[in-house]
């Protein structure tokens, strides 16, 4: 799945449109699995949906990698995890020999200082993401948490493997500078990296660009003979809670889920499988890719399906950028992200867990034991439950389903139950019924019929009812009487004053003024009222009143004046230079002794005829460090890294975008200034920047005040720049807005990111305050709203 699944998931789920059927990872399970909407979670619990028998056919691993607490979230479709892939080509050129499962970390840098010649580079690894870096810390000795599930981002060898990878570029010189995800597969791709840390995702790519490449197990640490072990990740299909259609749902991803499904998708995508009986499969083990891909698996650590594994990035990311600057060791940074980690787990509210209805899709059963050694349930005659006696005590309890001796639960040893050899009754809450059908149900014990009978279940699936609409039809329905008192109002007062030249005048503009207030003025009481509530993405629609709490804590937030006078510069110096250079363009194409001005006006709309998010991209790419601006310069800088320069590179951007805008209304404004007025002036010596002083710049007045305003407000609220330029980074200190963050993008990461719609809430407001103050201030101090004589 792309990123961002499980937030556009949990977006289109809390406005109650979830799809029937999703494919989630498993790492993503941990933030999805606390939301609640008016008290029930996103994702159905499938344990009663399916049989022991379904579950069999899953590697046990890949089925706990599904699950979050103890609800079952989905079926595992497929796995993936990092391994070590090589161009064997650039190997051959340098006569060395191809890495192979006995390579240590020492033998893989010094291959990468042989390979890193001209413009290619020995290794192609992000060194600043956190996922990557996963299973180096392994190797070394660390790891994210203890058995316990507490946060170990300082443990043991986990400040010697962050030095390692940060030295591959900064000492090394193997990395290329500034390499991010999409970096690296390019350079791999075009032969500029020898080796690089990927996954079976981008073998097809890599292929189809003809490339000669081969795969190996990531390699082992002499200090500690431990292999680097990458996070396995399963992706897996779960069914909505919101689903009406959860039986066919569940149906539907079993089919997706299937051996013939998986095998197909491995064969044509490298995809690898979780059918056990796929690790046998001759097509599968004959492929050198898919068979190298699953013995990396083996090798690697399930990635843990907890809220503390979906928060571990943030803290990393802000880690990686101290060491990487410089201002915090390795040890410093670690042990501060994982305070910072620690911080976030003890502040988030836990959802209390959803239980299982009773008799949904099960029907329980109980039948006497004989001196039989093993029973088998029959449904509707394929085999159901398995049941075998006198194994020993050297099961686990997995708590998929029920099956008691009448007072204790069985143990499970796979799927297969275990009783001890004096049960006599067995009770069994038989999973995976169809409602309202009749099911015959038949127990053999040592092949010989025990018990028979037919049975259903009548108990309806429990889903979330339909959003109460009332509050938002009130609130509607109060705004459009409040517009019919107003405007009868208004008409009325007209009527009086004798105002009675446009009696339709009221009339025209109602459906203008109503679909303002449905579309603008309730989101912006409603955002009002979140401010004021403990609303956040766990508990949405059962949030209450907390008064001014949230203001309070935005107020305290760490960073907050930093962000807000970062957003004051950029606001005030954006603003400026586009007014500023502006005019400056607009009075030099307004002189008639310019020739070509039809072609200077085109070529300086351009940045803004041109989608604004398509020309951030283009300048982010020239700002890599394998961008247009290094090959120009002959250099070699991570520009987007350095805090001040980042600054520096968004608001020169958002100048860019912005200045053609201006110049044309500006224009416009300088085609209204009479011309025999400036040649009264030319006939008094009035020329010049005293024409432009006295003349233009008081003309241009009613034009520049709206103007400036405008400007100011956009700018203020300027999203996209920020956003698709840098992401607010670089983050530099824990839990705080990023360097090049302002007021709105920040709101943004708290909102959903962080899943705290109050306090994202109180920001806005905050922000629409401190706008409307300014704005009021400045209309009255420039006496815009006055007339012009």
């Amino acid at each position: 799945p792309f990123g961002n699944a499980d937030q556009l998931f949990m977006t289109a789920a809390q406005g109650g449109q979830a799809p029937d059927l999703m494919r989630l990872s498993s790492d993503q399970l941990g933030a999805i699995g606390e939301v609640r909407v008016d008290g029930f979670p996103l994702l159905e619990d499938l344990r009663p949906h399916l049989t022991p028998q379904d579950r069999a056919v899953y590697e046990e691993r890949a089925l706990q990698a599904m699950r979050y607490g103890d609800a079952l979230y989905g079926i595992p479709a497929s796995q993936d995890c990092l391994s070590l892939i090589f161009n064997k080509a650039l190997f051959d050129a340098q006569g060395i020999d191809y890495p192979d499962e006995t390579w240590t970390e020492q033998d893989l840098l010094n291959a990468a200082k042989l390979l890193t010649y001209q413009d290619v580079q020995g290794l192609a690894i992000p060194i600043k993401t956190a996922y990557w870096w996963f299973p180096i810390q392994e190797g070394f000795g660390g790891s994210l948490f203890d058995e316990n599930g507490e946060p170990t981002l300082n443990s043991n060898g986990s400040s010697e493997a962050m030095r390692w990878m940060l030295d591959l570029e900064l000492e090394h010189g193997v990395v290329a500078t500034g390499t991010q995800i999409e970096g690296m597969k390019n350079q791999f791709i075009s032969s500029k990296a020898a080796m690089i840390f990927d996954g079976p995702w981008n073998w097809a790519t890599y292929e189809a660009s003809r490339l000669n490449i081969g795969q190996t197990l990531l390699p082992t640490v002499e200090s500690t003979n431990e292999r680097m072990s990458p996070l396995v990740t399963y992706k897996g299909w779960t069914v909505s809670k919101q689903s009406a259609n959860k039986v066919a749902a569940t149906e539907l991803a079993l089919w997706l889920s299937s051996k013939d499904v998986q095998k197909e998708f491995a064969v044509e995508t490298y995809t690898m499988p979780t059918h056990v009986t796929l690790e046998s499969d001759s097509d599968i083990n004959d492929d050198e890719v898919l068979a190298g891909f699953l013995e990396q698996t083996k090798e690697g650590t399930p990635a843990p399906t907890t809220r503390a594994m979906s928060l571990v990035y943030d803290p990393l990311s802000t880690a990686f950028e101290q060491a990487y600057s410089g201002i915090a060791s390795t040890d410093e940074a670690l042990s501060g992200a994982n305070q910072q980690l620690e911080e976030q787990i003890e502040s988030i509210s836990r959802a209390d867990p959803f239980p299982l209805t009773e008799g949904y899709r099960t029907i329980t059963i109980e039948f006497q034991t004989t001196n039989a050694t093993s029973y088998d349930v029959f449904v509707d005659g394929a085999l159901h439950t398995e049941i075998r006696v006198g194994l020993g005590s050297n099961g686990l309890l997995l708590g998929y389903d029920s099956c008691t001796d009448g007072v204790n639960e069985l143990l499970q040893l796979g799927q297969q139950r275990i009783a001890l050899t004096s049960t006599k009754t067995i009770q069994c809450a038989l999973t995976g019924m169809v409602p309202e059908q009749d099911h015959l149900i038949e127990v053999f014990g040592d092949e010989v019929l025990i018990f028979s009978t037919t049975q259903r279940t009548s108990v309806a699936d429990e889903r979330p009812e339909a959003g109460d609409t009332s509050p938002v039809l009130f609130a509607l329905g109060a705004i459009v009487l409040s517009l019919i008192a107003l405007l009868s109002f208004a008409k009325w007062n007209d009527t009086k004053l004798g105002r009675t030249q446009s009696k339709l005048a009221h009339f025209y503009v109602a459906p203008a003024l109503l679909a303002l207030a449905i579309l603008t003025f309730y989101p912006v009481l409603y955002g009002f009222w979140l401010a004021f509530t403990d609303a956040n993405q766990t508990q949405l629609g059962d949030q209450s009143f907390i008064g001014l709490d949230n203001f309070f804590e935005v107020f305290s937030a760490e960073g907050f004046l930093r962000v807000t006078l970062f957003t004051l510069v950029w606001t005030v110096v954006n603003v400026s230079a586009h007014i500023g250079i502006g005019l400056f363009l607009a009075n030099m194409l307004h002189r008639s002794r310019i020739y070509g001005k039809v072609a200077y006006r085109t070529l300086l709309l351009l940045p803004w005829a041109v989608p604004s998010y398509i020309s951030v991209l283009v300048w982010r790419g020239m700002f890599q460090p394998d961008g247009f601006v290094n090959d120009l310069l002959g250099t070699n800088i991570d520009f987007l890294s350095d805090p001040t320069g980042a600054q520096i590179i968004v608001i020169l951007v958002n100048i860019w975008l912005g200045v053609p805008f201006m110049m044309m209304s500006i224009s416009g404004a300088l085609q209204s200034i009479p011309k025999d007025m400036y040649e009264a002036a030319e006939l008094d010596g009035v020329v010049g920047w005293a024409a432009f002083r006295h003349l233009t710049l008081p003309n241009l007045r009613s034009a520049l005040i709206p103007l400036t305003l405008l400007g100011f407000i956009w700018t203020f609220n300027m999203f996209n720049v920020i956003y698709l330029m840098t992401d607010g980074g670089p983050n530099l200190y824990f839990g705080q807005p990023g360097q090049t963050d302002i007021l709105i993008t920040y709101v943004y990461d708290v909102a959903f990111r962080e899943g705290a719609y109050g306090v994202a809430a109180a920001w806005s407001v905050i922000i629409f305050l401190m706008l409307f103050a300014f704005s009021w201030r400045y209309m009255k101090q420039t006496n815009a709203t006055e007339a012009v004589a």
